[in-house]
C-alpha cells in the first residue's frame, strides 16, 4: 500500500512550501499512488490558485498502518 505527498510551493518562489497529504489513500500500488499524485497537481490551482505542485512522494506502508476505515 502507498500513501501520496505532495509538495507545493508559492509561485515564484521555493521557499514558502507545504506539503499535502492525501485524504483518499492508501492505494495498493506505487502506480495509482503517482496517478493519484498528478491529478493533485492538475487540481491544485482550482483549490490553490497562488500555489504550484513541485514534486510528489509515494510512501510505501503496511496494510495495518495509515488512514483509519469508517
Amino acid at each position: 500500500m502507498f500513501e501520496t505527498f505532495v509538495l507545493i510551493c508559492i509561485i515564484g518562489t521555493s521557499n514558502i512550501c507545504h506539503t499535502l497529504s492525501d485524504l483518499e489513500g492508501p492505494y495498493k500500488t506505487k502506480q495509482e499512488c503517482i496517478a493519484r499524485a498528478y491529478e493533485i497537481g492538475i487540481n491544485l490551482p482550482n483549490y490553490m490558485p497562488s500555489f504550484q505542485a513541485m514534486k510528489y512522494k509515494c510512501v510505501e506502508v503496511k496494510d495495518d498502518e495509515g488512514k483509519v476505515r469508517t
